[in-house]
């Protein structure tokens, strides 16, 4: 599966679709036909896909954006981002759910970036300098989520994978487990002093494992 910045593009694909049923949501006003029209912008690396009271109506890649013209009927706009996917294809789910807001809050744009609802999340560019394959894991300071396996360096060229996007609290770690360990046992920790500062919109950040657990 091809991948956009390390995410999915399982929903990348449905644009052309989409864009069909834009095109088709975007024929000539008519009488008491009014519509509320705003931007869309994604900050995020991951894909987006905005819907309105829940119809898709387009999908969003980092930088890009969009003018979502609503029926004035129209009450819900919801955004989801596309999922990672690890060495081995399998896609890693994170923090971000189904964001719903209502379109009358919405003023002339909406951007799309890490700060959701009042909570900051990141993402992060794993790179491993070590021959040992690891397995990635989160700790939201009460339970760990596995968030990818990490490949072992080839030569001079670090492993990589990128893992979803993950609240940032005081209790935030991010760790590296030992290869099948299904995130538990001995580990290598980054601190949330390591997470705290993330860049600013896209929440994107990069860390390096130097030793082994």
């Amino acid at each position: 599966m091809r991948s956009i910045h390390g995410f999915s593009s399982t929903a990348a694909v449905c644009i052309a679709l989409l864009s069909g049923c834009h095109g088709a949501d975007s024929t000539a006003v008519t009488s008491g036909d009014f519509r509320v029209r705003f931007m869309v912008s994604n900050d995020l690396l991951a894909p987006v896909t905005v819907t309105v009271d829940d119809t898709p109506y387009v999908i969003l890649t980092t930088g890009r954006s969009s003018e979502v013209a609503a029926r004035a009927s129209a009450r819900v706009l919801a955004w989801t981002s596309a999922k990672p996917t690890d060495a081995q294809g399998r896609q890693i789910f994170d923090d971000i759910d189904t964001v719903k807001m209502s379109i009358g809050l919405i003023q002339s744009s909406l951007e799309i970036t890490n700060v959701i609802q009042g909570e900051t999340y990141f993402t992060a560019h794993m790179f491993n300098a070590t021959s040992a394959q690891v397995e990635i894991g989160v700790f939201n300071g009460t339970t760990v989520s596995c968030a990818g396996v990490l490949p072992p360096a080839a030569g001079s060229t670090f492993g990589f994978v990128q893992i979803g996007y993950y609240r940032v609290r005081a209790s935030t770690e991010v760790r590296a487990y030992r290869d099948g360990s299904s995130c538990t046992g001995p580990y290598i920790a980054w601190p949330a002093s390591a997470l705290a500062a993330p860049e600013s919109k896209s929440g994107s950040l990069s860390l390096t494992l130097t030793t082994a657990p």
